[in-house]
């Protein structure tokens, strides 16, 4: 327990001056004042499944999500995809591809969001018009990371994010920042990343800021032996339209090819408790195989989510 107290006295002092730095007006709650909340959901399984404390923990294609420095690890060709069954019989997909050239490392990535139909209706026919309306928001993403030196990675992102409702959509540009540091001491890694930042945009004359997240991260090994390993994360998220909250989660490895998950989120109104899984598969000829399941509840009224994720090393 002692050796968990570190990451977690880094993450409150930085949240402290998180807070102190950043004021946007607001002695309110802020929720409902950003678009394109899509971008919030946590994309992969084995993210989700430790309460999504994965900041510090980046390391491999699925990064792009979280923090794009992270893909600054990646060493061969890679690609992930990821689903899930997501709440009100929605479903959100993604999908990203790094590969490193020379001393770089460059990642593509795509998410789509989508809402089942539902039936049009009107002052005049309350019960539907048989028109149906579709809704749904997409993303697509560019992103480079370079390791620096051993102890330091830097990542940038591009992305454009585009929501559509019906005949109507509105667009905009996005960018993402995100760096790693080893301190060298342990296994303990340091992380912060910037993400979703971009100017307002109007819909129906309405005017939304960007989601943005500011996310503040700290891990380290509670133990690692060839046999098996345990390691704990800590993160603070800081929101432009919502409270902060803190999340921390575990994960212990056995034999490099199973990993059991566990996660909690401290703050939010969402969720509390995560699990799930890790399996890395035998390979086949080049090609490595991780499956990864995340099981995630929203209560009694939306009750739980599946996270599944698949990640091929070539």
């Amino acid at each position: 327990m002692k050796k968990l107290l570190l990451p977690l006295f880094i993450i409150s002092v930085l949240a402290g001056d998180i807070q102190a730095q950043f004021d946007y007006g607001f002695d309110f709650t802020k929720a409902g004042s950003a678009g394109l909340q899509f971008l919030k959901i946590g994309v992969g399984a084995r993210e989700a499944a430790m309460g999504e404390a994965f900041t510090s923990l980046s390391d491999d294609v699925n990064s792009v999500f979280w923090n794009v420095a992270g893909i600054g690890f990646v060493t061969r060709p890679s690609a992930t995809f990821s689903h899930s069954n997501w709440l009100v019989e929605s479903n959100h997909d993604a999908f990203a591809v790094a590969i490193p050239i020379r001393s770089f490392v460059v990642g593509v990535s795509a998410i789509s969001f989508r809402i089942q139909e539902f039936n049009e209706t009107t002052v005049l026919a309350p019960n539907g018009t048989d028109n149906m309306i579709g809704a749904g928001d997409y993303l697509v993403g560019l992103a480079v990371a370079r390791r620096y030196t051993d102890k330091l990675t830097i990542g940038l992102q591009l992305k454009y994010a585009q929501e559509v409702l019906d005949n109507r959509s509105f667009g905009n540009l996005l960018f993402d920042i995100g760096t790693i540091y080893h301190t060298g001491f342990r296994d303990l890694k340091l992380a912060f990343t910037l993400q979703h930042f971009g100017s307002d945009i109007t819909l129906a004359d309405q005017q939304f800021r960007m989601p943005l997240l500011f996310r503040v991260g700290a891990s380290d090994n509670i133990f690692k032996t060839r046999l098996n390993r345990l390691t704990a994360s800590a993160e603070l998220v800081h929101p432009t339209d919502a409270n902060e909250w803190i999340c921390v989660g575990l994960e212990y490895e056995l034999f490099n090819m199973f990993a059991l998950r566990g996660g909690y989120r401290a703050n939010g109104s969402e969720h509390n408790l995560t699990t799930g899984f890790g399996l890395q598969l035998p390979d086949v000829g080049r090609f490595g195989t991780t499956f990864d399941y995340a099981y995630v509840t929203y209560g009694e009224i939306f009750g739980a989510t599946h996270r599944f994720t698949l990640r091929l090393v070539m």
